[in-house]
């Protein structure tokens, strides 16, 4: 009986590969057909940029500091990086307020002035999905990473609301993760921009809780994903070493200065609410 094992086994792989192939090329059709559309929707978005990107964006508003009774304004921000120099307000502000440390954080904007983190993630979406890896491959396809530096003579911080993100060309870490986390939230997600290192350099990213999970997301990442699945869990990925994050409401930082895995639980402190005015 052995000596017919191998030539069945090649018998019925052969009557079930014109199956497998049938399957495959429907499968591979069907993947490049949502491809191909998305990318459709992209070139849309892409030629309203003459009117869209010159909206001007609500990023003003004031941030109401826990166990504070005074809240912090923009003007009063303002003020005080007003009296640095370009170099220095280039840079990301972390602020105490009343005694409370790491109360919020503010970066340049494309305006040349200082806004709170939050007010970066405006409630913008380039266009409708109800597939969640729809922003991650969208950024994939349609951003160029450069660094702040070299694109702003020098400056080593500017920052992107999540429109201009999508509009220009070109953006580092934070501009990607803003936009990704904004479109997110559009979603319906529970999305944050987290502030941190990643293998001992400054970075930004984005963590998303789906069914519970928590999902680290590389905005920076040029693969493309077709599968929410696919994306690493926030507790295996390796080398990031996370600090602050944000959505567009509150801003967290943790209690202490150890490393976690875990963007949610009683290490983090939940510091201030941003009220765009």
């Amino acid at each position: 009986m052995r000596k017919w094992t191998l030539p069945l086994i090649v018998l019925s792989l052969a009557l079930m590969a014109p199956e497998i192939l049938r399957n495959t090329l429907y499968g591979a059709r069907a993947q490049f057909a949502q491809e191909a559309s998305l990318d459709a929707k992209i070139r849309i978005a892409n030629a309203n940029t003459g009117t869209r990107s010159l909206k001007q964006d609500r990023q003003h508003g004031v941030v109401r500091v826990a166990g504070s009774s005074q809240s912090l304004s923009e003007e009063a921000i303002q003020r005080v990086v007003a009296k640095r120099t370009l170099e220095e307000s280039a840079h990301v502000s972390v602020w105490n307020w009343q005694g409370v440390e790491a109360a919020t954080a503010s970066a340049r904007g494309l305006d040349q002035l200082h806004h709170f983190a939050s007010s970066y993630l405006v409630g913008f979406k380039p266009f409708k999905t109800r597939q969640l890896w729809v922003p991650l491959y969208t950024l994939a396809m349609n951003k160029e990473y450069q660094y702040d530096h070299l694109q702003y003579a020098g400056l080593s911080d500017v920052w992107q609301t999540s429109r201009q993100a999508y509009y220009q060309k070109r953006g580092d870490c934070e501009d990607h993760a803003i936009l990704l986390a904004d479109w997110l939230i559009e979603l319906g997600v529970d999305a944050r921009v987290a502030l941190g290192t990643h293998k001992g350099q400054g970075h930004a990213w984005v963590v998303a809780i789906v069914d519970n999970q928590e999902y680290l997301l590389e905005a920076t990442s040029k693969r493309r994903q077709s599968s929410w699945q696919a994306m690493p869990l926030a507790a295996l990925a390796e080398g990031y070493n996370v600090e602050f994050q944000f959505n567009r409401h509150f801003f967290w930082a943790k209690r202490s200065q150890a490393p976690t895995h875990k963007y949610r639980g009683s290490h983090w402190i939940k510091k201030s609410q941003f009220i765009r005015s």
